[in-house]
């Protein structure tokens, strides 16, 4: 028995709910972590809100054709990273061994699958995180190296508001730090979960991502403070100005 992943992350956002009612005939709740899944092809699809779509045993072509129809269900801005596959085989030992995106395991079912996917979709939505927090320190460093201006307690806000924005991602939309509930129930699933995690480096990748957010945030408040600062020690001046030019106009007009 074999079966092969192909997963790839669409966007901030998918919108499932719509997706739901335009793909099935039944519609049924499911939680923020929980794929949408129907058929499509020769195999399956999982779709989540977060961002990811994980097709397996579907043919590179379909695949392409797949996102070409879900990049309408994409609430932002679609960007595809790069697609990455995996295959999961079922070997005779009874231990499960990972090399070369390649899994053995002695057995395959449904909790399997869901476990493989559903780190799979935290693996390449933590890479488009990753990107977009470099690309956040990209804009901070050319921020403070620009010579000649004061920093803009606006932009500084941005900033600000867009590093809150991404730690909220990393941490609510693809759960991070949270462990599926079949997990917690199944040993085999627990233990593929494990590896699965290390195999992906999500841990260190994670901790590398929130300490360059937190250096970004202690950057940005040190902006805003700055401007805060400037404004206050500006608008002192002002009354004390206020105060000299009232002064001026009282000693012309008893002197005149």
């Amino acid at each position: 028995m074999q079966y092969k992943f192909t997963v790839l992350d669409l966007g901030d956002d998918i919108d499932v709910k719509r997706l739901m009612r335009e793909k099935s005939s039944h519609i049924e709740y499911i939680r923020w972590e929980e794929p949408f899944k129907f058929r499509y092809s020769e195999g399956m699809v999982y779709v989540y809100s977060f961002g990811a779509v994980v097709g397996i045993n579907i043919p590179s072509k379909q695949f392409n054709s797949l996102l070409s129809e879900l990049d309408e269900y994409v609430i932002g801005d679609v960007k595809h990273t790069s697609i990455e596959t995996l295959e999961i085989f079922q070997g005779k030992d009874k231990d499960i061994e990972i090399h070369e995106d390649k899994i053995y395991l002695p057995k395959i079912d449904d909790g399997i699958i869901y476990i493989t996917s559903f780190v799979l979709a935290q693996s390449v939505s933590l890479n488009r995180i990753e990107q977009k927090t470099n690309i956040l320190i990209d804009e901070i460093e050319k921020f403070l190296s620009t010579k000649g201006k004061i920093a803009k307690g606006r932009k500084s806000l941005s900033l600000a508001m867009k590093i809150l924005k991404t730690r909220h991602e990393i941490l609510s939309d693809i759960m991070i730090l949270d462990k599926p509930d079949l997990a917690w129930e199944n040993e085999l699933y627990d233990q593929l979960y494990q590896k699965l995690s290390r195999y992906y480096e999500l841990s260190r990748r994670y901790k590398n991502v929130t300490t360059k957010l937190d250096h970004a945030f202690e950057v940005a408040s040190v902006l805003l403070e700055i401007h805060s600062e400037s404004k206050a020690n500006f608008l002192e001046w002002m009354i004390i100005l206020l105060f000299v030019v009232e002064i001026a106009m009282t000693l012309i007009e008893k002197i005149f």
